[in-house]
C-alpha cells in the first residue's frame, strides 16, 4: 500500500528536471531485451537470500515495462471540433510554432505509465492556451484507458487546434504573460480531459466526471487524478502542495509565464457527487472534502491560495495589455445606410429587451448568421490599430420604441475578428428586426481585454468583457465604458 510518504517522495521525484531529460520508453525496452538476449554469468547466492529478490525485481521491472509498451501503440489523434481557419490574421489566428514544443518539465503518474506534461500555444492572433496530458516520445496526448478510445490501449496524440478556443485562451498579444491559476481539477488518468475545450464530442471521455451528466456513468474512482495546470507570472517564486493527511511538498513554477503542472490522487469518493465544487479550463473540481491546496510565494513576499480561502485570492502582481489609447486617437467619422436585404449578415453579439435581460444569439468565432434580411451597414477608418484578438471595433444600436412592436432596447454587434492597422477601412453589418420601422441612434466602440484570468479579477474573453457593458437599466457588470469612435442616426421603413 502507498503511504503518504512514498507519495510525497514519488512527487518530490517528478520535479522538473531540465538537465537530464527521460530517455524514451522505447529506448528502456530495447535495452532490456537487449540484455535478456545476452549470456548471463552463473551466480551463487549465499543463503539462497540475494539471488530470489534480484531477479523478481529484474522480473517486475520488465513486466512493468511490457505493459507500458503496450500504450506506445500509436492510434488516431484527437479531432478539433473546430477547423481553425488557413489564416494568420482573421478569428482565433494559426498557432505559432515555436510554441508548440512542449516545457522541459515531466511529472510521473502515482500509479504508472508514461508521466505528464504541458505546453503553452501562442497564436497569431494573440491567444495564449495551456494544453496539458500524458507524454510518450515527446508527443504530448492521451492513453486509450477506461472509457476513452474504447479502452483500445494506444496513445492518441494531440492537436494543438484541440485547445485553442476562445473561452479558454486569454487574448495576450505576441510577447505578454497570462495569469490563469488553475486549481486542483477532477481528470481521468488518461489525461484526455487536459486536451482543451475544442475536442469532437466523439473523442471526449464517455464517462462522467464532477459537474457532468453526459454518459449516464460515472467515472471509476481509480481512473480519476487531481491535476493542477496553470500560469502563474513571471513573479512567483514556489507553490506548497498541501494534502488534507498533513503532509506537503513544494514545487518550483517553470519559465518566466510561471508555469506549474502538479499531479495527485483524487480525493476519496471524488465521483460520487453530480455536482461540482468549481471549474476550470479543463474540467470541474469534486466537491467530495480533501482537495489538495496550493499555497503561492511570489518574489516580493506576496501569498495567495488556489482555491483562495479566507480572502487569499491570487492576483496577478503586474498587468500587461488591455490600456486603452487616448480618446484624442479614437475618432473616426462614421457613414450608416440602411440594407434592405443583407446577405447573411452575422449574427448580433447581444440583444436586450426592454426589461433588461440580455441574451446571446451568437459568439465570435462561432460562424453564426442571420438570415437575408434588413440591416444597418457601417462603415469608417479605424483610428487605431487593432492588432489582434484583445481588440476590436464594435457598433451599437438603440432603436427608438415602436407602439405595439417589440424592439430590443440595444443591439450589440460582433466585435470585428481580423487584424486591423492604422486607417483600415472597417465594414460591420448588423442585423435589425424585420417587423419594425423606426430610428437608430448608433455609435462605434473600441473595445480591449487584458490577458488575466482567474478566480479573483479575470476579465475573460473579449466578447465577455463587452457584454459586461450592458445589463438592466445599461449598468452592467463591467464598470470600464469603452470610447466611442464615432456616432450616428439613422432610420428604417
Amino acid at each position: 500500500m502507498t503511504t503518504p510518504k512514498d507519495l510525497e517522495q514519488r512527487l518530490r521525484a517528478a520535479r522538473p528536471d531540465t538537465d537530464a531529460p527521460c530517455p524514451p520508453l522505447s529506448t528502456v525496452v530495447k535495452r532490456i531485451e537487449e540484455d535478456d538476449d545476452a549470456p548471463q554469468p552463473r551466480r551463487r547466492s549465499r543463503r539462497g537470500g540475494l539471488a530470489l529478490p534480484i531477479a523478481i525485481g529484474v522480473l517486475v521491472f520488465a513486466a512493468a515495462s511490457a505493459a507500458a509498451a503496450l500504450l506506445l501503440s500509436s492510434g488516431e489523434t484527437v479531432a478539433p471540433a473546430f477547423v481553425l481557419p488557413a489564416t494568420p490574421s482573421a478569428g482565433l489566428g494559426e498557432p505559432i510554432p515555436h510554441t508548440l514544443a512542449l516545457l522541459p518539465m515531466r511529472v510521473a503518474d502515482i500509479e504508472a505509465g508514461p508521466p505528464w506534461g504541458m505546453r503553452v500555444i501562442r497564436t497569431t492572433r494573440g491567444l495564449l492556451c495551456l494544453q496539458a496530458g500524458r507524454v510518450v516520445d515527446g508527443q504530448l496526448g492521451a492513453l486509450g484507458t477506461g472509457y476513452a478510445f474504447h479502452g483500445d490501449k494506444r496513445f492518441h496524440p494531440f492537436l494543438p487546434d484541440d485547445a485553442i478556443s476562445t473561452d479558454a485562451c486569454p487574448a495576450v498579444g505576441a510577447t505578454s504573460t497570462a495569469f490563469l491559476p488553475g486549481q486542483p481539477l477532477t481528470v481521468t488518468a488518461n489525461g484526455l480531459p487536459l486536451a482543451g475545450e475544442n475536442v469532437a464530442q466523439s473523442d471526449q471521455v464517455h464517462c462522467d466526471l464532477p459537474g457532468q451528466e453526459n454518459w449516464g456513468v460515472r467515472c471509476p474512482q481509480s481512473e480519476l487524478r487531481q491535476v493542477a495546470v496553470g500560469l502563474l507570472g513571471p513573479g512567483a517564486r514556489s507553490i506548497e502542495v498541501s494534502n488534507p493527511d498533513g503532509s506537503s511538498f513544494s514545487v518550483d513554477p517553470y519559465g518566466p509565464e510561471g508555469a506549474y503542472l502538479i499531479v495527485l490522487p483524487a480525493q476519496p469518493n471524488a465521483n460520487a457527487s453530480m455536482s461540482s465544487g468549481g471549474s476550470g479550463p479543463f474540467g470541474s473540481v469534486s466537491n467530495a472534502p480533501g482537495g489538495a491546496v496550493l499555497k503561492v510565494t511570489y518574489k516580493d513576499g506576496f501569498q495567495c491560495q488556489i482555491p483562495a480561502r479566507n480572502g487569499q485570492h491570487c492576483h496577478p502582481q503586474s498587468t500587461a495589455g488591455g490600456g486603452l489609447p487616448p480618446a484624442s486617437e479614437l475618432r473616426s467619422a462614421v457613414h450608416a445606410s440602411y440594407v434592405p436585404l443583407a446577405d447573411q449578415p452575422e449574427t448580433p453579439l447581444l440583444m436586450e429587451d426592454r426589461a433588461g435581460s440580455g441574451s446571446f444569439p451568437g459568439r465570435s468565432g462561432s460562424n453564426g448568421h442571420d438570415a437575408p434580411g434588413p440591416a444597418v451597414a457601417v462603415t469608417f477608418n479605424a483610428p487605431v490599430a487593432a492588432a489582434n484578438a484583445s481588440s476590436a471595433y464594435v457598433v451599437e444600436l438603440r432603436p427608438q420604441p415602436v407602439s405595439g412592436c417589440a424592439t430590443p432596447s440595444v443591439i450589440v454587434s460582433q466585435p470585428t475578428s481580423e487584424t486591423l492597422q492604422v486607417g483600415a477601412k472597417v465594414n460591420i453589418t448588423v442585423p435589425l428586426e424585420t417587423a419594425c420601422a423606426t430610428s437608430y441612434a448608433g455609435r462605434v466602440f473600441y473595445a480591449t481585454s487584458s490577458g488575466i484570468g482567474g478566480e479573483s479579477s479575470g476579465e475573460g474573453p473579449l466578447y465577455e468583457v463587452i457584454a459586461g457593458q450592458f445589463g438592466p437599466r445599461g449598468t452592467g457588470r463591467n464598470p470600464m465604458n469603452f470610447p466611442t469612435v464615432g456616432s450616428f442616426n439613422i432610420s428604417v421603413p
